[in-house]
């Protein structure tokens, strides 16, 4: 698996990873059932929201700037609820889906 132009750095400035200068074993700087989706995207994204508004509506078209207005708060309602959500999922559950996952295709491959 490639890894490369992960951003490593920008985990390690949210606290999530730590390393040491000049060995290739980053770690968890915490447990993973204490690290969350949310850290992790927040790490990632920043405060970018899963969704948002098209800042391209022209100004002077009435219906265009009036649906986005609309759609904002319904927006917000959506990053609310993703991200408290988000906020239950951790990292070590993610990585036990993961290992099922791959656990249930190496079985199903050995019988094909």
């Amino acid at each position: 698996m490639n890894c490369r132009g992960f951003p490593l750095i920008v985990l390690k400035k949210a606290e999530l990873m730590t390393s040491v200068a000049g060995h290739a074993r980053p770690s968890l700087s915490k447990p993973a059932e204490q690290i969350t989706l949310l850290d992790i995207y927040k790490a990632v994204e920043g405060d970018k929201p899963l969704l948002h508004l098209d800042t391209h509506t022209n100004p002077e078209c009435g219906v265009g700037i009036n649906i986005q207005l609309s759609l904002q708060g319904f927006y917000n309602e959506i990053q609310k609820t993703a991200e408290e959500k988000m906020n239950t999922i951790t990292l070590q559950d993610i990585i036990d889906t993961y290992y099922q996952r791959t656990s249930i295709e190496n079985n199903l491959q050995n019988i094909i």
